[in-house]
């Protein structure tokens, strides 16, 4: 599939009305589905991550390999400290971001608000969701877009369901969607991943501005209006707004309370953090809205990789594109069992690893890419994140052997010591940080903050999945479960007054 098709067939998708579409994609399904999976490879193969490792990664990868082996057989205590300063160096740069971000969001009460857009002047709209064996919860998200405070007239919305799923298109359909909400069903081909599903949206969008919403998603009503007014008051530069993402349910056990404050960190602290040092942002996967010709011109996402609002925000600051963040809330679900949330963190960590992969394959253009400060963010966040906790349980190995060796050099308990006590601060600062997270985010219980090194026990064993699959199915995307509409429904959803702080 080549020239005429790539233009002119696409361009039809993008002008024509639902009835002009629909026959596209029943008259050129194959051609189609080809352009969503491998159209972004074709057209930026040093971006893709199909593309795979370049041979120096390889090489690279090997030698570190081997020294790690080495060093923790010949010299383990110069390991340790060498490894406890790479995690060190990783919490450090955390701690940095986030208190800039705390630190931000204090000087300006929460935030400033850009002045609104009028309605007469409201640009139009276009809300992806994309919805694979959703029939449980799809129902709740039509209805509360259905209520989204946004002129119906400049809104679309397409809800983005695989062919042999039948029961989530019912389900659309049983939610009395408003006009302005359609189904549309995907070309069926490989691979069967959340970013080829977007393409497609991409490819049919008729709006100026675009988001994405997941199915279990709950966004402010006024979400769009907030970003729309962000897009006015900016240059053509900003590429996308990354809205905040918070949990309905971290009430329900343990796990969702350390996921709530991790998602707290993140979404309330950290990325405002980067935007206003104006470092480059990995997106979260839901509520990053965009100019819909500015994300064509990046190419859409990359149906291979499998984080691809990460990727995709570092592809925005390589091509000289700037990320914000809003204030508004999207609320989303916690998985509240460890297997599920295990499985997602293998993917995220997969995802974070093929990410930095594809945007150091080629050393030189990473530089004038990226330049001092977005290396930073992709070593020292994007890859440093499963990285650190990879080599957590070695850490943890190493220290106890040396606890309990008791033939210490004074060259040995020159190491050992400022590793336990650097591994100790750097436990207390993620303690703190988090802390300040919930604290922002006014989640109950905020001293649960505590747990975090319990906590993360489960992202390393993430980090070593994801390593496993990297290597013998790197394009595997484990499907996340979601409670049904029932459970969802049960755990209202807390006002923005009065649960989050600005």
């Amino acid at each position: 599939m080549t020239g005429l098709f790539d233009t002119d067939v696409i361009e039809a998708l993008a002008r024509g009305g639902a009835e002009t579409q629909r026959r596209i994609l029943e008259r050129w399904p194959d051609r189609i589905a080809d352009e969503m999976a491998d159209g972004f490879t074709r057209r930026h193969p040093d971006m893709a991550a199909k593309s795979g490792f370049a041979r120096w990664q390889l090489v690279a990868l090997t030698v570190v390999v081997v020294g790690l082996l080495t060093g923790v057989v010949l010299v383990p205590l110069l390991t340790l400290a060498l490894l406890t300063s790479v995690v060190t160096g990783y919490s450090l740069l955390h701690g940095v971001v986030a208190l800039t971000g705390l630190l931000a969001g204090r000087r300006h009460g929460g935030g400033l608000a850009d002045p609104p857009v009028p309605e007469a002047d409201l640009p139009t709209y276009t809300v992806l969701v994309p919805a694979y064996q959703e029939a449980e919860v799809i129902g709740g998200l039509v209805r509360h877009l259905a209520a989204l405070d946004y002129p119906s007239d400049r809104l679309e919305v397409l809800i983005l369901v695989e062919q042999h799923d039948p029961d989530t298109t019912r389900a659309v359909l049983a939610a009395d969607p408003p006009p302005f909400v359609r189904v549309v069903q995907l070309p069926p081909g490989p691979p069967q991943t959340k970013p080829r599903s977007v393409n497609l949206g991409l490819m049919l969008a008729r709006g100026e501005l675009l988001v994405i919403f997941d199915a279990e998603d709950r966004p402010d009503p006024a979400q769009l209006r907030h970003a729309a007014a962000r897009f006015a008051a900016r240059g053509r530069q900003l590429a996308c707004v990354q809205a905040r993402l918070l949990f309905r349910n971290p009430a329900d056990n343990w796990l969702t309370k350390q996921f709530a404050m991790e998602y707290a960190l993140r979404f309330a602290i950290s990325l405002p953090g980067l935007a206003r040092l104006r470092l480059p942002i990995p997106l979260g996967g839901t509520s990053n809205h965009f100019r819909t010709d500015t994300l064509r011109d990046l190419g859409g996402w990359d149906a291979w990789n499998v984080t691809e609002d990460a990727d995709l925000g570092m592809r925005c600051a390589a091509l000289g594109y700037r990320t914000e963040t809003i204030e508004t809330v999207t609320w989303e679900e916690a998985l509240d069992t460890t297997g599920p949330f295990v499985r997602q963190r293998t993917r995220w960590f997969k995802g974070f690893l093929m990410t930095t992969a594809v945007h150091t394959r080629n050393p030189r253009h990473t530089l004038r890419r990226f330049q001092a400060s977005g290396i930073l963010v992709l070593l020292g966040i994007v890859a440093a994140g499963p990285v650190t906790a990879l080599v957590q349980p070695v850490i943890t190995a190493l220290t106890v052997a040396a606890v309990f060796d008791r033939t210490w050099s004074s060259a040995g308990s020159a190491l050992v010591l400022p590793a336990l006590a650097a591994q100790a601060g750097s436990a207390a600062l993620w303690i703190a940080i988090t802390f300040a997270a919930a604290r922002r985010a006014r989640l109950a219980a905020p001293w649960h903050a505590v747990f975090v090194p319990l906590y993360s026990l489960l992202w390393s064993v993430a980090a070593w999945r994801a390593v496993h699959q990297l290597a013998v199915a790197p394009y595997t995307w484990e499907k996340t479960p979601h409670a049904n509409d029932r459970v969802a429904g049960s755990h209202e959803q807390p006002s923005a007054v009065s649960r989050v702080a600005g």
